[in-house]
């Protein structure tokens, strides 16, 4: 996540205000130095600004607050030139001298951060937050420390204040969307992940975060679109994990040839990416290139010996090839490491199968869909084998409407489902606190025919009076996949849904719009009409 970075403390202005005030001698010397580095300093001329700054300070006598804004400045200049335990001690000087200054907490924390030390990094961004309340590259900041320490929620509120602060910058949206991402709110990763690159076009960190967000909701087109975006945007800076992404998402296209170019090089840059051979072994295995797919999961094991994944892969590559003993001797082999992975427990009923060991291939099926509910090919076998699919686990949070319920298989969680779809299930992106709710469901007529729209509550932000979220889950049926999810309002603020003839623009109550294709693009059709009671297309209330 990119950081609202090192700021300047102010010198310049401070500096031109006294010299207009009138000086001493040796005064004007150490302003003129002092003006000297910051003009420097703006120019980019680091060494030069740091060298003005060390004769500013060579004066016997100078005023704390002038002192300490040299001190803060020179300590920018030294992180510039990534001499960065230099710039602390600069930072440590300035705020003993005045240690009311949020900007140098602020600069001070970016460089802790730097140096890996992001629970002290937290600590300088809070104060800095507490000496300027509004400071809202402060709370950017210190969502990017959270982050780093794995605490992705309270990163959020930091983002979620950030972008209230800052509205017109990109940085903020790029890290809500990562946060996003990190708790599972794929398609709300995309909204801010889309305001980001909006807002600033070339912002390659961006794009990269949203292709892996729609990688994670299999819009797979979109996915490699933003990963080229990316790697377009900084075409000398050759980027392994960003081919890896690219290279998923061009598989998951069925683009095997260009999944494959991308993988070869992405194993050039970096020869020791188990997950880079993973990859390519499963692409190998889909064109039926055996060899060359156990080969490849076979490196990644000598890379990473307790890679789950690469065990059950090759397990997979060897079924196919109808090695099947020593298939699955591969796939115990990952479930000794971790006994409850969904993919190894699919992938041992596949080879149970092979073996016309049924019942043991069922009961793996259903132990594979206890821990991914999302898990359609043992959903699909279990079905081929004549059985019933078993019910998410996990008591209703609330008595049926229309026909769906949801259920927390595991904490925080949450799947509806209805039995008339049996082959759909919706993932609800929760925010804040509280259970979710199923609110309304309804269909889509005539061109839109076959898309619903399951309206939830989305939790509470508890900041006062009316402060629920409620969301829509927008659903193919008939594809049995989840579009998107779209605001419905937050709190009193309603968002705004103008509906096309095969699409719809979803504007949040911060004004930020999102465009979610339903249907493919035909000759003109009559918009839908009385969706809630209104008549479209037009912007409505939603």
């Amino acid at each position: 996540m990119q950081s609202t970075r090192i700021k300047l403390s102010g010198l310049i202005l401070v500096l031109i205000a006294l010299a207009s005030a009138g000086a001493s001698a040796d005064e004007d010397k150490t302003l003129l130095r002092a003006r000297e580095g910051a003009a420097a300093l703006m120019r980019g001329q680091y060494d030069k600004a740091i060298a003005a700054y060390d004769e500013a300070l060579a004066a016997p006598e100078i005023a704390d607050f002038i002192e300490a804004s040299i001190y803060s400045d020179r300590g920018i200049a030294k992180w510039r030139l990534k001499q960065t335990k230099e710039a602390i001690d600069d930072f440590n000087k300035s705020i003993q001298l005045a240690p009311d200054n949020a900007t140098v907490y602020n600069n001070r924390g970016n460089a802790l951060m730097d140096l890996g030390h992001p629970d002290e990094g937290v600590k300088d961004f809070d104060r800095a937050i507490a000496l300027s309340p509004n400071y809202g590259a402060a709370y950017n900041n210190r969502g990017n420390a959270h982050a780093t320490l794995g605490q992705y929620e309270p990163a959020f509120q930091d983002f979620r204040k950030a972008v209230e602060l800052m509205p017109t910058s990109a940085v903020p949206f790029n890290g809500r969307g990562k946060a996003h991402s990190e708790l599972k709110r794929y398609h709300a990763a995309v909204r801010d992940l889309t305001r980001a690159v909006t807002l600033n076009p070339k912002y390659a960190a961006a794009y990269d975060n949203r292709a892996q967000a729609y990688l994670a909701i299999a819009m797979y087109k979109e996915a490699s679109d933003d990963a080229t975006q990316a790697l377009t945007l900084e075409p000398d800076q050759p980027n392994a994990d960003l081919l890896l992404l690219r290279a998923r998402a061009y598989a998951g296209d069925k683009k095997f040839n260009p999944a494959l170019d991308d993988l070869n090089k992405a194993i050039e840059l970096k020869p020791d990416l188990a997950d880079a051979y993973i990859e390519r072994g499963i692409v190998f295995t889909q064109t039926r290139r055996f060899d060359d797919a156990i080969g490849d999961l076979t490196r990644a094991i000598e890379i990473d010996p307790k890679n789950v994944k690469a065990y059950a892969m090759r397990a997979s590559a060897r079924l196919q090839a109808e090695a099947n003993d020593d298939a699955l001797g591969d796939v115990n082999e990952a479930l000794q490491i971790a006994s409850n992975d969904p993919l190894a427990l699919r992938v041992r009923g596949n080879v149970y199968e092979a073996l016309t060991r049924n019942d043991e291939a069922i009961a793996d099926y259903n132990a594979a869909l206890a821990q991914d509910p999302f898990q359609t090919e043992s959903r699909d076998a279990l079905q081929s084998l004549g059985q019933e699919v078993p019910p998410e686990e996990g008591q209703p949070l609330g008595p049926p409407l229309s026909g769906w319920v949801i259920k927390e298989p595991e904490s925080g969680r949450y799947i509806a489902s209805n039995p008339k779809y049996a082959s759909l299930r919706v993932e609800l992106e929760m925010f804040g606190s509280g259970k979710p709710r199923i609110v309304e469901w309804k269909q889509l007529k005539d061109a839109l025919s076959g898309i619903g729209l399951l309206q939830y509550y989305a939790g509470d932000f508890g900041e006062g009076q009316d402060t629920s979220l409620e969301y829509v889950a927008i659903v193919d049926i008939r594809a049995n996949k989840v579009l998107s999810i779209e605001p419905h309002s937050w709190g009193p603020a309603a968002a705004q849904w103008n509906w096309q003839a095969v699409s719809v623009v979803v504007t949040d109550p911060d004004g930020n719009a999102n465009e979610v294709q339903l249907r493919k693009a035909r000759k003109a059709a009559p918009a839908p009409t009385d969706f809630w009671g209104f008549e479209q297309p037009r912007t409505t209330d939603y």
